[in-house]
């Protein structure tokens, strides 16, 4: 099982999952990663954070945290960005270098967060938040 995840005793899709962990640990190990995280709503309007961390031009899916039930503060985001940068950090033995999300309300807030508390990590802001296309 993998440390950091809850997991269902003889589950053939967590023993499926944790075989691809163990493939992630095996490439990332030792290199260097930058992070992003994104809010989202499924199709049953459940509101989702998803992680993931990009190495080489290859992305790496960490977790998705259920935001229905929490509540939507720069706190309770940091306490998911940190949980996600230590999760890479520890599980996976990968060097963040960046962390990239949302720019609006808390989101911004908890960038200021999070620069404060990890002072290594450079924070940006999603480019694709900021751009904005037009149709021609």
């Amino acid at each position: 099982m993998v440390p950091g995840r809850k997991q269902l005793s003889g589950c053939i899709l967590d023993e499926e999952a944790d075989k691809v962990v163990e493939e992630m640990k095996r490439v990332l190990e030792g290199k260097f990663a930058t992070g992003q995280s994104d809010g989202c709503k499924n199709i049953t309007k459940t509101s989702l954070v998803a992680s993931l961390i990009n190495m080489e031009y290859t992305p790496y899916p960490l977790n998705m945290h259920d935001m229905s039930a929490l509540p939507k503060t720069a706190v309770q985001l940091l306490e998911f960005m940190v949980g996600e940068i230590t999760y890479a950090v520890d599980i996976l033995k990968v060097q963040i270098m960046a962390w990239c999300m949302d720019a609006g309300g808390d989101a911004a807030k908890m960038h200021h967060l999070l620069v404060k508390k990890m002072l290594h990590i450079m924070v940006v802001d999603c480019w694709a938040h900021q751009v904005h296309l037009h149709n021609m």
